[in-house]
């Protein structure tokens, strides 16, 4: 299966604040929808919480929670999660957050979709929980591009 995380973050690693992205970057936005339709989305239950509109239209959502989320799928734990999602004919699946989660799938990932925020943010209280460096050993850099002046999105592929 692969396993593709995506997320903004600003240099210092910074995605959220207050349960929500710091910034509104339109191209970035863009380019989640793009790169997300028609897929299987995985999150934590606070960015399900943090979503403006519930499900994300055109894609199957699937909440991690220990609390169970009435007409969503929801898991508690990942092996299960990836057992039942295999059967079920499911190859590919995008995490889309929070922090946690992201913890979670990171030593399962095959695919990394970054975008760098050059917007420096105040009071950011929530981060990736990966390092940098750590990233640079298991991925390597397929692709880059320039969203728009605050954004640079790459694209990165298991070593």
């Amino acid at each position: 299966m692969k396993i593709h995380l995506i997320w903004a973050q600003e240099h210092d690693g910074g995605i959220g604040k207050n349960g929500r992205l710091p910034w509104h970057i339109p191209e970035d936005l863009k380019n989640f929808k793009k790169i997300t339709l028609n897929s299987t989305i995985v999150m934590g239950r606070k960015t399900w919480d943090s979503l403006p509109f519930k499900p994300l239209p055109k894609r199957k959502n699937i909440v991690f929670s220990s609390n169970k989320i009435d007409g969503i799928d929801t898991y508690d734990n990942i092996d299960k999660c990836i057992e039942t999602l295999s059967k079920n004919k499911i190859d590919e699946i995008f995490v889309i957050g929070g922090s946690s989660i992201y913890k979670v799938f990171y030593e399962f990932a095959t695919h990394l979709h970054i975008t760098l925020v050059k917007i420096k943010s105040k009071n950011i209280d929530t981060f990736f929980p990966i390092d940098h460096k750590k990233i640079e050993q298991k991925f390597v850099k397929a692709e880059e591009k320039q969203l728009d002046k605050n954004a640079i999105y790459s694209y990165w592929v298991k070593k």
